[in-house]
């Protein structure tokens, strides 16, 4: 009861906030052209992976500590990594603002250079902020965030394509929403925020640096290269295919992405938040806790990806218009990959908070390589992008598969220890 209690709080915000964004998208695909949704994949996929690094991964380990000060530690340490990250990247994109949009071929990034630091900042913020709610089981919080962010970017696409600011309504849309999630979160904050009190509390930060040194030196290039693995199909995709093309794919993304993102993020919030609180007080059962979730996870996603297969191009073609008719037809082949998404990564977490980082890292990586080398080997081939899409979900499905078996072996290696020590594990 407790865990669909929490779920349900999240999900209510997110479901209001991706909601409304999936709501507006066929009003969007109205004002916007499948190019402006090419940049908009563009921009979001490079946010994606400068985001996984810009923080160092402090933000995955602030849920571990048993002391809130050591917490509290872990979000300065990543405040002032991703602050030396954002300036380092404003530079390098006004700079190479010109060579950067040719190798794209977005060729818009070279006026709106600037949307890439201002989105990464607002992201990398937004998901320190939130490190700290998740450890707080704040879950009202999270879904305020949800909610705000999801509102702020629809509105905000919407009304500044109205005024045919295009595409600058879509590439900054997301910026705007992360920045209307922390304002979410600090209607939250007034209660255990992040602050504490300077006279009476000092940050072991040494202490917590080193003590959390697999974060930055392993999760961190772990995290990126993940990201990379998620968002090759946007970045390779233009790049080889084109934008238009592309922007097809973005569409497809979008619809499907979320309403699974609405479920994912709510029930991987709790996962870490209840995961983490296991390991801290040397409870059993982790085992069955990804078992259980995977499962639910399963039955929950079956029929809609079914529907997703059998009606997705009339869907398309009904909804959005007759130029996206393609996004439909790419939906029918990609569903499969997200289901797997949608099973596998809320009891992902688990890897991490187990701190195996090195496999989570051979992981990645092996998962990059095979998304990157699918899309990369058709088109050399000469084959059309459905082809290119069709070799990257069976890369994911064997990417999640072999996830799920990393996590369930660790899982259970843990709770051996922990029954061994007769449940007061360290």
């Amino acid at each position: 009861m407790i865990f669909r209690g929490a779920v349900s709080k999240i999900l209510v915000g997110t479901l209001i906030g991706q909601g409304t964004v999936l709501l507006v998208s066929p009003i969007l695909s109205r004002l916007y052209t499948p190019a402006d949704f090419g940049a908009f994949a563009m921009v979001t996929a490079v946010c994606a992976v400068l985001g996984s690094v810009a923080t160092f991964s402090w933000e995955r380990a602030v849920v571990l500590p048993r002391e809130d000060a050591d917490a509290r530690a872990l979000v300065k340490l990543g405040l002032l990594t991703m602050t030396v990250v954002t300036l380092l990247i404003t530079l390098v994109a006004y700079f190479a603002r010109r060579p950067l949009a040719e190798l794209s071929g977005v060729v818009i990034l070279e006026s709106y250079w600037w949307v890439i630091p201002v989105s990464l900042f607002a992201m990398s913020l937004n998901a320190l902020v939130s490190a700290w709610v998740v450890r707080r089981q704040d879950y009202s919080g999270l879904a305020v965030r949800n909610a705000s962010q999801g509102i702020a970017q629809a509105l905000w696409s919407v009304g500044i394509g109205m005024l045919s600011a295009t595409p600058l309504g879509l590439i900054t849309s997301l910026a705007v929403g992360r920045t209307a999630g922390l304002f979410g979160l600090g209607i939250r904050r007034r209660r255990g925020g992040v602050r504490s009190d300077a006279a009476t509390e000092i940050a072991p930060m040494s202490a917590v640096l080193w003590r959390y040194k697999r974060f930055p030196l392993v999760n961190t290039w772990s995290s990126a290269i993940n990201s990379i693995g998620l968002q090759l199909p946007a970045l390779l995709l233009v790049a080889l295919y084109g934008a238009l093309e592309a922007g097809l794919f973005a569409l497809t993304m979008r619809v499907l992405a979320a309403p699974v993102g609405m479920i994912v993020d709510a029930v991987s919030k709790h996962f870490e938040s209840t995961f983490a609180q296991r390991l801290r007080t040397g409870q059993p059962g982790l085992r069955r806790m990804v078992l259980v979730l995977a499962r639910n996870q399963a039955l929950l996603g079956i029929v809609p990806a079914l529907v997703v297969v059998i009606t997705a191009p009339w869907l398309f073609v009904l909804i959005f218009g007759a130029q996206w008719g393609g996004s439909g037809v790419y939906a029918q082949v990609v569903v499969v990959a997200y289901l797997a998404q949608f099973i596998v990564v809320p009891v992902s977490r688990g890897l991490v908070l187990l701190e195996h980082q090195a496999q989570q890292f051979a992981w990645d990586v092996g998962r990059a390589v095979g998304a990157a080398g699918a899309i990369v080997v058709a088109y050399v081939l000469h084959l059309e992008m459905i082809w290119a899409l069709s070799a990257w979900t069976a890369v994911q499905l064997l990417s999640y598969a072999a996830m799920f078996l990393l996590v369930v072996r660790a899982a259970t290696a843990r709770d051996r220890v922990t029954d061994a020590s007769g449940g007061d594990d360290d």
